[in-house]
């Protein structure tokens, strides 16, 4: 279906010649009748088609169609008609007024038209501003309101998770009572209770650093006391895999400033990861390097590696990944890693996915500060233990 008919959808040049054509037949119709009509009627009539020459291209094409209508209504209609002779002075004066007020309306109704689009300008702003404003409040209470439902929820979480540790710890002390004396079924009762309680400690870690509530101490340590305290806490952990420790011997040794508990709570987390994940009785490798601001501790594992599609959204907290959600032994609820994340910078550091392709080894690397040991600090430490 054709659009409806809009001059000021042409070009400005055509609109100026279609003007210039509806005045010509206005005079070609005129012309016959001439002797009938009053000049002032003419000129009315002219004039109209002036003013529609400046509503809808501009001063301008109003100007030149009133020049024409000038010249035309001098020539057909002032007497002698049909000649370029000036006419006597009572109609010149009338085709001089003709003129000046052609170019008053052609002037007023140009500034007219650009008012009104301006106005139309600002009207469309005004409107998106309000359209923007709202657009912004809406967010601003969705904000608000997913604000206080996370607050809600780790309050919750908080309360839950410290309510649950009491008498999970009173249910494992009876499984080991019970499992001592050759029940096995209380000792399924136990691991159990063990899964339970690593999850309830995560939602209580998770909600405490949620809410700012997690001390942190950063002293210096040598990498040396990380990995040790690591290894120590993993070895009954692995399910059936070796754990390979590669830390450079030479001097200076390795060290770091960031609090030993949380660093010790990451990488336990990143090895336990790994084991979960890493291919049946393999080895995973945890080893330490330098970087120029960095102190850094690689796990490496064996196994499927993470989805190209699931790195993004990895160390999102309760995200969990096809391969964990598919496997028996990587049950949890999807927060280890976005703990490990969140203590890491609480410390001034991070942890990070190496950049791998499926099927590869999975490398998860924490990198804390780098600081410089010195002989006197080991010194100091020994003298204070000798006190």
């Amino acid at each position: 279906m054709a659009s409806a008919w809009n001059p000021r959808r042409w070009h400005p040049a055509l609109q100026w010649c279609g003007w210039i054509v509806a005045l010509l037949a206005l005079v070609a119709l005129l012309v016959p009748v001439r002797d009938t009509m009053q000049q002032s009627h003419v000129a009315l009539l002219l004039l109209l088609v002036v003013l529609g020459a400046s509503a809808t291209v501009g001063f301008g094409a109003g100007m030149t169609v009133a020049i024409f209508a000038f010249a035309l209504l001098s020539y057909f209609f002032e007497f002698p008609r049909n000649t370029v002779d000036l006419p006597n002075r009572l109609d010149l004066i009338e085709l001089a007024t003709f003129l000046v007020v052609a170019f008053v309306a052609a002037r007023l109704l140009t500034l007219s038209r650009r008012r009104a689009r301006l106005a139309e300008a600002r009207a469309i702003e005004i409107l998106a501003l309000a359209e923007e404003r709202s657009r912004l409040e809406a967010e601003a209470q969705q904000a608000k309101l997913i604000a206080e439902s996370s607050r809600m929820k780790d309050a919750l979480l908080a309360a839950v998770s410290h309510d649950l540790r009491t008498p999970l710890t009173t249910i494992r002390a009876l499984a080991e009572r019970r499992a001592a004396g050759g029940d096995n079924d209380w000792r399924l009762v136990g691991e159990e209770t063990d899964r339970l309680t690593h999850l309830v400690r995560e939602l209580l870690d998770y909600s405490r650093i949620r809410g700012g509530a997690l001390p942190v101490r950063p002293e210096l340590y040598p990498a040396e006391d990380l990995v040790g305290a690591v290894v120590r806490e993993v070895s009954s952990r692995l399910a059936g895999h070796t754990l390979r420790v590669e830390i450079p011997m030479a001097e200076p040794i390795l060290a770091g400033h960031f609090d030993l508990a949380l660093a010790v709570r990451i990488l336990v987390n990143l090895v336990e990861n790994a084991a979960k994940y890493a291919t049946p009785a393999t080895t995973i490798v945890l080893s330490v390097t330098a970087g120029s601001e960095t102190l850094d501790f690689s796990v490496r594992n064996e196994g499927l590696g993470v989805k190209d599609s699931e790195r993004d959204r990895i160390f999102e907290p309760f995200v969990r990944g096809e391969l964990a959600s598919a496997m028996s032994r990587g049950s949890g609820v999807g927060l280890g890693l976005a703990i490990a994340l969140a203590l890491a910078e609480m410390q001034g550091g991070t942890v990070c996915l190496e950049a791998h392709r499926e099927g590869a080894p999975t490398v998860f690397t924490l990198s804390l500060p780098l600081a410089e040991w010195h002989d006197d600090v080991d010194d100091d430490a020994s003298a204070a233990e000798d006190t």
